[in-house]
């Protein structure tokens, strides 16, 4: 019976509110993590760690958004280059063309060797 006593269920002092022995375990809990951290000196090295990350934040931002940059730049030449590819077809027919004028002394229309170009 005595064991029932010692396990009395904490009611809650309200709907935001934990009971105040839960609050003073998790106020105790918080003084020593905060003294092992002052005293080990993890405390220097987490807020180093945190700027550290912060910064290394913006860099990824700023990274990310360069890399979407040039990737719409790539897609770009992509293009380009396909149209120039399509347009050396036309120059290479352009210069037989001009080959076969300049072979024959600008042959007629009736040439053979003009017209199977």
């Amino acid at each position: 019976m005595a064991n029932k006593k010692a396990t009395n269920i904490i009611t809650l002092e309200g709907k935001t509110r934990l009971p105040n022995r839960v609050q003073d375990i998790i106020i105790e809990m918080g003084t020593v993590i905060g003294n092992i951290q002052q005293t080990s000196g993890l405390s220097d090295a987490l807020q180093t760690s945190i700027r550290n990350f912060v910064a290394v934040d913006g860099i990824a931002q700023n990274s990310a958004q360069n890399l979407d940059k040039l990737a719409k730049q790539v897609e770009l030449m992509e293009t380009q280059t396909f149209e120039v590819e399509q347009s050396l077809g036309s120059v290479r027919r352009l210069i037989k063309q001009a080959e076969c004028l300049e072979k024959s002394n600008y042959c007629t229309e009736n040439d053979k060797n003009c017209n199977s170009n």
